[in-house]
């Protein structure tokens, strides 16, 4: 990995004698992350932008949050924490406006293209009108949009493109990789099997429901009440099926140590076999590396993919 990072007058550098690093990316989260520590014979002026590399690729652009420098006898010591260009959507807020039939490109065009982030979006557009509320942040208007359309978030890549983050059509095998540790948790706590809902103001009573045949034939009980008034008729339907989906998010879970840097993008589908067993389809929600004195590797979070089988019927 070669960090390279930018001052505010313009100087770049190449950092050496870095002692940890860190780079994380989630798919729950806005912004990749880079921190790390390294040495330094002169002192380092105020960083402004922070790039990493595997090799020639570009992995990580983005900017500084934190600097802290330590000096002693031997020189200094820098501490520099850093998020993807992501944080810039993440850290502006957004025109509170009720958008009619509006398009992912027209919210791009005024809440990313200001802070040159460009749309790599496909067509997603809506006939019903869509409001962003007074405190929502550039990156939550255009993200809750595609969302409530799609059922996926957004990402901005390291090349400053917003992009749709979807699984992979593909299902990809770790073979090439050396697996340092493996861990596997079942976790039943959070999974929901039916949410019963109104649709309207004046409905009577929760009339309408949504119901897992797979939490069910899993042998978990767990049922919610949600009252939707509050939101636009469109989004109801979606809102409920997207609550018992997000519910088996941590249901079964794989994670995986691996030697070096796994360079694989979040939501790919892989399998994988072991000694404790054969895990099928799992997508891969979180990818840190790490780079100390115990040498480089990878940890990885995948998530089963789970079709929850819904049901949806009326009383």
């Amino acid at each position: 990995m070669k960090l390279v990072v930018q001052t505010v007058d313009d100087v770049k550098l190449e950092i050496e004698n870095i002692t940890r690093l860190t780079f994380s990316q989630s798919a729950d989260a806005a912004c990749d992350s880079v921190w790390a520590y390294f040495k330094s014979e002169a002192a380092i002026s105020e960083i402004a932008s922070v790039m990493l590399f595997d090799g020639e690729k570009l992995v990580f652009n983005g900017y500084c949050d934190c600097q802290k420098t330590v000096e002693d006898k031997d020189g200094f010591e820098v501490y520099v924490f850093a998020r993807s260009s992501a944080s810039l959507l993440v850290d502006n807020q957004a025109e509170p406006y009720t958008y009619i039939s509006p398009s992912a490109k027209q919210l791009c065009l005024l809440y990313a293209n200001p802070f040159d982030i460009k749309c790599a979006l496909p067509e997603i557009y809506s006939t019903q009108s869509y409001q962003v509320l007074g405190g929502t942040s550039c990156y939550g208007a255009i993200n809750q949009f595609v969302y409530f359309c799609t059922g996926y978030s957004i990402m901005v890549t390291p090349q400053n493109e917003l992009c749709l983050l979807t699984p992979s059509d593909s299902v990809k095998s770790l073979d090439k990789y050396i697996v340092l540790s493996v861990k596997s948790t079942i976790n039943r706590s959070e999974p929901i099997t039916i949410i019963n809902y109104k649709d309207s103001l004046n409905a009577n009573g929760y009339s309408h429901h949504t119901r897992s045949e797979y939490a069910e034939s899993q042998k978990i009980n767990r049922s919610r009440y949600v009252n939707l008034n509050s939101l636009a008729p469109w989004q109801r339907d979606f809102t409920v099926l997207q609550k018992i989906k997000k519910s088996f998010d941590e249901y079964k879970l794989l994670e995986l140590e691996i030697a070096g840097f796994a360079d694989e993008d979040l939501l790919q589908r892989f399998s994988f076999s072991s000694r404790s067993g054969n895990f099928d389809d799992y997508a891969l929600t979180e990818k840190r590396y790490i780079c100390d004195k115990s040498g480089k590797r990878t940890r990885l979070i995948l998530r089963k993919m789970i079709d929850v089988k819904e049901n949806t019927y009326v009383d």
